[in-house]
């Protein structure tokens, strides 16, 4: 390979002299490897790189040949072998803003060049993902190869002090790397259409706009709140069901591929505004269906109608975000067989009163007037039962209702079917 020569500086962070530079992707791509080095057999070398790939490499291939705004922060870069040297730039320029005179000793001998021959051994502390997907991007589109990314490069030793070092470093980096919540990712992701549409829904839409929906990431409304409807944790949840299963346009064929499109590449702005109609359009539909909800929407008291349908007493589960979440998934059961109009017409005579079958005692305890969560897919099923679509073994179900409201099997009885 041919020798490199990278502008950089020089730092030095605890018992570490660290180098952070400049490099293009092509160049990544051809010299970088996984680290494979620090790893005590060729099978955990192996292991771990298939994880890698088979993880996050497509996905991250994706972004970088769809995303204008492609950017990455920094991989962190182990180096050994070969003759990787730094020089320091002793002397600087003056110009009409800058005089060299003012500039610090310590300033300047942290300005340089890093230079790579070519025989280095280079290999990835932090960011293999990355280094996977810059590998498979560049592979297919080599004018990527152009763009530039900022490299850490530290120095790593083969004798077993080093070994251990590294692996330590490289065990501290990932293991306390922290993950996006899903709060930053509602408020921030740009990438994210759930969160998009979310955003857009508390902006536009007057169902949810202001104290019509709680600024919370969870399922959790307190019972101080009067006001809401649900939270905006529980909407994205809603429309990440949607999405992937009610109102599809993705021609992903799995689940999962789907999410994965939603969630990884931003969608050009048509494909957003259709995401947004959707989302308007079924909640248009579930408002059409129930009539509390559609109290809820009219009145500019919101605070009362809340009040009415939400309170210690049990209320509607139309007013629970477990009791949309519920409901939205029985649509996307439904939607695979019937047309999205007869879904609504069949939800709508569903009961919706806390205090009654199937929820009493699944998903709210009676005595201690408050919300059950693990038993969430037995509601589902038992409204799917009573909808005369539940395809499953009705002697399980039964059973499970059985133990969830305490009594033997023998004296249960399954909600009446409505349809």
């Amino acid at each position: 390979m041919k020798k490199l020569y990278l502008p950089s500086l020089r730092g030095i962070m605890g018992d570490w002299v660290y180098y952070p530079t400049l490099m293009k992707l092509k160049d990544i791509a051809e010299r970088v490897k996984i680290a494979e080095e620090i790893y005590q057999t060729k099978t955990l070398s192996e292991m771990v790189q298939q994880e890698i790939k088979r993880k996050r490499g497509k996905e991250i291939k994706d972004y970088l040949l769809k995303q204008e705004q492609r950017f990455f922060n920094s991989l962190i870069v182990a180096v050994h072998e070969g003759d990787p040297n730094w020089h320091e730039i002793t002397r600087l320029k003056s110009n009409n803003q800058l005089d060299s005179e003012d500039i610090p000793e310590d300033v300047v001998a942290g300005i340089g060049i890093l230079s790579l021959n070519g025989e280095e051994e280079l290999f990835t502390l932090d960011g293999q993902h990355r280094l996977m997907g810059i590998k498979e991007a560049v592979a297919e589109a080599p004018h990527l190869g152009e763009d530039e990314l900022s490299i850490i490069f530290i120095a790593h030793r083969t004798d077993l002090d080093g070994m251990e070092r590294t692996r330590n470093l490289f065990t501290t980096l990932n293991k306390n790397a922290v993950r996006v919540s899903k709060g930053e990712t509602i408020a921030l992701d740009e990438d994210n259409t759930m969160a998009i549409t979310v955003r857009r829904l508390v902006s536009e839409n007057s169902m949810f706009m202001e104290n019509r929906i709680l600024n919370n990431a969870t399922d959790n409304i307190p019972k101080s709140n009067q006001t809401c409807l649900t939270t905006i944790g529980n909407l994205y949840d809603l429309l990440s069901v949607l999405f992937t299963k009610v109102y599809v346009i993705s021609k992903k064929k799995t689940f999962n591929n789907r999410k994965d499109e939603l969630t990884k590449v931003r969608q050009p702005d048509h494909i957003l505004d259709e995401h947004y109609q959707n989302a308007c359009d079924y909640f248009k539909r579930l408002t059409d269906s129930f009539l509390p909800l559609q109290e809820f929407v009219n009145t500019s008291d919101n605070s009362t109608v809340v009040k009415k349908y939400r309170h210690p007493e049990g209320g509607s589960v139309l007013f629970r975000p477990i009791g949309l979440q519920i409901l939205t998934e029985i649509i996307a059961e439904l939607v695979e067989k019937y047309p999205l109009s007869k879904c609504f017409k069949m939800i709508s005579k569903l009961p919706t009163d806390l205090t009654q079958m199937p929820y009493n005692g699944v998903i709210w305890h009676p005595t201690q007037k408050k919300i059950l969560t693990k038993d969430k897919t037995l509601v589902k099923n038992l409204l799917l039962y009573m909808l005369n679509h539940f395809s499953r073994d009705v002697d399980k179900l039964r059973d499970d209702y059985a133990k969830a409201i305490g009594i033997e099997i023998e004296e249960v009885e399954l909600p009446k079917k409505v349809l």
